[in-house]
């Protein structure tokens, strides 16, 4: 998955449960194959709920900055 090729970034910070995890797949339905999401979050639980959601899914997504407050999710809709 191409990490430098971001096709649009979803600032989620400061939103809660359900907001990122609704927002992150509403964003996904209307974006076409091939493109890559990156979502920007502060929301612990987030690190579990999207990856977990985006495998149910089948879309590749990568946890990036895991150790920092502030992370990114890198998404591919396939």
């Amino acid at each position: 998955m191409p990490e430098e090729k971001v096709d649009l970034q979803l600032d989620l910070i400061g939103k809660v449960c359900p907001y990122p995890t609704v927002k992150t797949n509403g964003t996904l339905k209307k974006m076409v194959k091939g493109e890559v999401l990156e979502v920007i979050t502060d929301y612990y639980p987030a690190r579990q709920t999207i990856p977990n959601l985006m495998q149910e899914l089948g879309y590749p997504c990568k946890l990036v900055d895991d150790e920092k407050p502030v992370f990114r999710l890198i998404i591919q809709k396939i």
